[in-house]
């Protein structure tokens, strides 16, 4: 029983309840047919229905399989992921999933919609958000933008004028030195913020990083990932699922570090990750989220290996 659920999760609960559910036949066809595995499972309604949370070998969850009798005392097979939806559906939850009272017509279903996606499709949606990250970065280096609203359109004709060595129509035409010094002064700062930009993105994420993710469950998701091209990412360590970040010894010292910096001013997801979007100098770290942490959805941070 306990290959069917995800290594380092296997527990004497989990093997029992799994091997007492009646959505065990389902939950072992989408193992056979997809590679899936268990993570862990979530009790709900007054019936106490089990949903077992499904997961890609690397800990990725894409889904949760369960079982339940209906009013004609039949049991119905369900399959909920939010990586398909249907057209329609009474709400967002039913076109999310996917049912039928016979489990072969259900694994049918499921592989002919492409429900259950593949590790390459998730990693792809993960490496995604990087581009947050990014942003995120070059905002904390400052301002790199330029814009002629310093000055008016006058005091760009004589500027003009000056550079092609013609005289402005009108006397009444002139232009305050200081303020251009000013101007000039603050265009040159944002060529080099824009240098600095550059310099620190490919110091940043053109070399190995980490990249740490914390879902509800507080388990991690944790890969090495570097930047190879425009959008384009190389995996350097596959993606993996841990219950606890000390499973890491590598991590431990700045995951350590961010959880003192942060404890009393953010909250913290999976005890060391704040739920917020910035860049810490200190931590040479980003943090990052697109939604709050869900079984699907994680807070990140990503920082220099």
């Amino acid at each position: 029983m306990s290959r069917f659920i995800l290594d380092g999760f296997v527990s004497d609960e989990l093997v029992g309840n799994l091997n007492n559910d009646v959505a065990f036949p389902l939950v072992r066809e989408l193992c056979h047919k997809f590679g899936l595995r268990v993570l862990t499972y979530v009790q709900q309604g007054p019936q106490g229905i089990r949903k077992f949370q499904l997961c890609l070998p690397n800990g990725m969850a894409v889904g949760k399989a369960w079982a339940k009798m209906e009013s004609d005392a039949k049991y119905t097979y369900y399959y909920r992921t939010p990586y398909y939806r249907k057209e329609r559906g009474r709400n967002h939850e039913d076109k999310e999933t996917l049912h039928s009272t016979k489990i072969s017509s259900l694994m049918a279903t499921i592989k002919r919609v492409g429900a259950v996606p593949s590790i390459p499709v998730m990693n792809d949606k993960k490496l995604r958000i990087l581009e947050d990250a990014i942003g995120l970065l070059n905002g904390a280096m400052g301002n790199s933008g330029k814009t002629s609203s310093e000055l008016s359109a006058n005091e760009i004709q004589v500027l003009l004028c000056a550079y092609l060595g013609e005289t402005p129509n009108g006397n009444h035409l002139t232009i305050d030195s200081i303020k251009c010094q000013k101007v000039l002064d603050k265009y040159n700062e944002a060529d080099k913020v824009a240098v600095r930009r550059v310099e620190e993105t490919k110091r940043f994420f053109y070399n190995p990083f980490y990249m740490v993710g914390s879902d509800e469950y507080g388990h991690f998701l944790v890969g090495k990932v570097k930047i190879v091209g425009d959008k384009q990412y190389e995996i350097i360590e596959p993606f993996k699922r841990y219950k606890n970040i000390t499973e890491r010894e590598d991590l431990i010292p700045v995951m350590t570090m961010t959880k003192l910096a942060y404890e009393d001013k953010h909250n913290l997801q999976g005890g060391y990750l704040p739920v917020t979007d910035k860049y810490d100098e200190n931590l040479d770290a980003v943090f990052f989220y697109n939604t709050r942490a869900t079984h699907y959805d994680y807070i990140w941070m990503v920082t220099p290996c």
